[in-house]
């Protein structure tokens, strides 16, 4: 049976917004401040935490990969290739973008990847209907006009404002993290989700992933960061980090059921995936037990030798990948279907 997204069937986004290039969508604000499509989005991510299903997402799929990398200068390679899609024949449902050194006034990011093409690639993946996750890694709290004005400028040729879900990476306090929220508000940003996202306790406590926590009032999404570091395909290892994320899933699904949170794995991986099964036997089978709405793998470098969290073709785990990709709990580009609109 074809996997479907199960929050809602609907037309296409373009289809109902607007029916020439020269009119405008209507792009209402909901009682929260934010656009109703954000809103909406957030609804429908809750409901796929209780669908057992779930997003597959990868940081940076449509900008480089193992081997190549996109012409920056030409707009008409924007979405065309990925790492993933080359495995599987489709693209990741998310993408994910990170905002370091905008702050700065610099047109790279962190990575090298020019602001001007992350926007590009964020309108791109949302006029086909998929979902993206941005990130800020170690940016000044106090600098945040950049930042909010980016967001902001991430409006499609109808006027549609792209919802996001947007999370502070590295070391924000709950201070840093509520002065971002209220300036981006004050700001005017109407179309951002907040996701709370710090790295896994090994020993799963509560107390310590809540530590940096802001507030109900400030976040929409809980996540949460766990890597497989297992060298040398140590199965020892890799069995162990199964271990710990379903201990940390659980702690965190717990939480977001009190707090009426969404619930992500915000970021994961297998550095090289030097196990031939990991995405079947490893990752697939922990998130089958806990109610998120997306796991999100880290980026597959072009310029630095054995850091790709993703397979590429003729990768050792590509066929297992596939398996993975052809699991009716794991949606990719092709499965999902209005995101952004109302149940």
């Amino acid at each position: 049976m074809m996997k479907q997204l199960l929050i809602i069937t609907a037309a296409a986004i373009l289809v109902m917004s607007c029916s020439s290039k020269s009119q405008k969508a209507d792009d209402p604000l909901a009682d929260s401040g934010r656009t109703q499509r954000t809103e909406d989005l957030l609804a429908n991510l809750k409901a796929l935490g209780d669908s057992s299903v779930y997003l597959f997402g990868q940081h940076d799929a449509t900008v480089y990969g193992i081997g190549w990398q996109a012409d920056y200068a030409n707009d008409s390679t924007v979405h065309q290739r990925s790492d993933v899609k080359s495995v599987c024949g489709d693209h990741p449902a998310l993408l994910s973008f990170d905002l370091g050194r905008l702050e700065l006034g610099d047109s790279l990011n962190l990575d090298s990847v020019p602001f001007q093409r992350i926007r590009q690639e964020v309108i791109a993946h949302f006029n086909r209907g998929g979902l993206i996750s941005l990130s800020w890694t170690d940016g000044d709290a106090t600098k945040t006009v950049a930042v909010a004005d980016f967001l902001q400028s991430l409006e499609t040729p109808y006027g549609v404002k792209v919802p996001v879900v947007f999370r502070l990476r590295g070391q924000f306090t709950a201070d840093d993290w509520r002065t971002v929220v209220s300036q981006f508000r004050e700001h005017g940003v109407t179309n951002a989700l907040y996701a709370y996202s710090p790295g896994t306790e090994s020993d799963g406590d509560e107390a310590k992933y809540l530590e940096r926590y802001p507030g109900d009032d400030y976040i929409d999404l809980l996540g949460l960061d766990c890597y497989c570091w297992a060298p040398d395909a140590d199965t020892t290892q890799v069995a162990r980090y199964a271990a710990t994320l379903d201990k940390n899933l659980q702690m965190v699904c717990a939480i977001a059921k009190q707090r009426h949170k969404a619930v992500a794995l915000t970021e994961t991986g297998y550095e090289c995936l030097k196990t031939p099964d990991w995405w079947t036997h490893a990752l697939a089978p922990v998130l089958a037990k806990h109610p998120i709405c997306y796991a999100l793998a880290w980026r597959n470098a072009h310029n630095r030798p054995n850091h790709f969290f993703a397979p590429y073709p003729g990768q050792q785990s590509a066929s297992d990948f596939i398996r993975f990709y052809n699991d009716p709990r794991t949606l990719f580009l092709s499965d999902v279907n209005g995101l952004y609109l109302k149940k």
